[in-house]
């Protein structure tokens, strides 16, 4: 058979499958993930065009291989990022948003890495290059106190945690020690109000009762002493959280803002008769005073004008009143610690302790129990006598 030379010259027909703007192409249709939709796993579909289906083909592989060159190059910047910028993001991102942690504890997180970590030779090497050994030279290399360096590995700690999650880096704490660091402790053993301090104090705030003029802070002081609360706790309490003899530790007032309690420790503690008493007392007070005022409120403690009262307020006011009746001055956690103390005394179990203050774990009242042990335990030896002594 003969072909003509006119028939020769002539391309085949490309097939095509689709037209799109007067051109013809090629189209194929790839599955290149899922995505959940109403709890429903779904294809994502990509097309890809040519002039052919081989063209075609070599399009999609092309896209298949950029995707891998792109995953890659950003596995190279994960790689590459350093300690601070990774510390940057956990701060922002993590830290600042979580609920696992107190606002407080969220601002001396962040306090600590701003003050002894950020801008040091360990915030600007690359996270996944940092051994052991760095960090060790790097707390060795601190010039700060014991407590200060635990404030520091607290931070570490949380962070390589988030770090080590999200595959960012290895956990190299675990091979790190604590160097010895001078004890900038203030105190030694535990700080809490001593009975005849305390008889002083409730004797002159029932005094002023009995002249008809209570003290502000005459119900705060009997709460703080039967209840362990936070100060905190204290400020943003509501009189619909006292109910049946119960009171529902529900909010906490801290910079300004009601919060949740400090850990989410929302918890309920039976009233002491003497803290009815004072309470019906307070009340009454209170009412008069917002009546005469023009103001009204549902929380237990306010100003003249019905604010809620800063702690610090409460401090001054306080102080001005220890100086009055010869006590010494001591802060208002003290009354927390006088009640973690009198638990113990009494026998209180460590379990029954930690959950009437909202402590974080046992072992933060097994800590303070082991110093009122201690104490008692030395006061037990200072008072054997045997014979006849001088």
């Amino acid at each position: 058979m003969r072909i003509s030379l006119q028939q020769a010259d002539t391309p085949m027909a490309t097939k095509t499958n689709t037209t799109i703007n007067g051109h013809d192409y090629f189209r194929i249709t790839r599955t290149v993930g899922h995505k959940i939709v109403d709890g429903k796993k779904i294809p994502i579909k990509k097309q890809f065009l040519g002039r052919s289906k081989t063209e075609a083909e070599r399009k999609y592989q092309e896209w298949k291989e950029e995707q891998i060159r792109k995953e890659y190059e950003q596995k190279l910047a994960l790689d590459s990022a350093t300690f601070g910028e990774r510390a940057e993001d956990y701060i922002e991102n993590v830290l600042s948003v979580s609920q696992k942690y107190a606002t407080g504890t969220k601002t001396r997180y962040e306090q600590v890495y701003r003050t002894y970590i950020e801008d040091t030779y360990l915030d600007d090497m690359v996270l996944q290059d940092i051994k052991a050994l760095d960090v060790q030279m790097f707390y060795n290399s601190l010039d700060v106190s014991r407590q200060t360096l635990k404030a520091i590995h607290k931070f570490m700690s949380a962070f390589y945690k988030w770090a080590v999650l999200y595959g960012y880096a290895l956990n190299v704490l675990d091979a790190v020690d604590l160097p010895v660091k001078p004890d900038n402790s203030r105190h030694e053993g535990i700080i809490v109000w001593e009975d005849d301090e305390i008889q002083t104090i409730l004797k002159n705030m029932d005094a002023s009762v009995e002249s008809s003029r209570p003290h502000r802070q005459y119900f705060l002081v009997y709460l703080l002493l039967y209840t362990g609360m936070r100060i905190g706790e204290c400020l943003g309490l509501k009189y619909t959280d006292i109910r049946d003899d119960i009171i529902y530790v529900e909010r906490q007032k801290y910079l300004n803002e009601l919060k949740e309690p400090k850990y989410d420790s929302r918890r309920q503690i039976p009233m002491h008769e003497e803290l009815k008493k004072a309470l019906e007392i307070h009340k009454a007070w209170h009412e008069k005073e917002m009546k005469k005022n023009h103001y009204k409120t549902t929380f237990v403690f306010t100003t003249t004008t019905g604010k809620l009262y800063d702690s610090r307020n409460i401090t001054t006011a306080l102080n001005r009143f220890y100086d009055r009746i010869g006590v010494p001055q001591k802060n208002l956690h003290v009354y927390r610690a006088t009640f973690c103390t009198n638990m113990c005394r009494c026998g209180t179990s460590l379990e029954v302790t930690s959950k009437l203050l909202g402590h974080r774990s046992l072992e933060v009242t097994a800590a303070h129990y082991a110093l009122v042990r201690k104490d008692t335990e030395k006061d037990a030896i200072d008072s054997l006598h045997y014979g006849s002594q001088s």
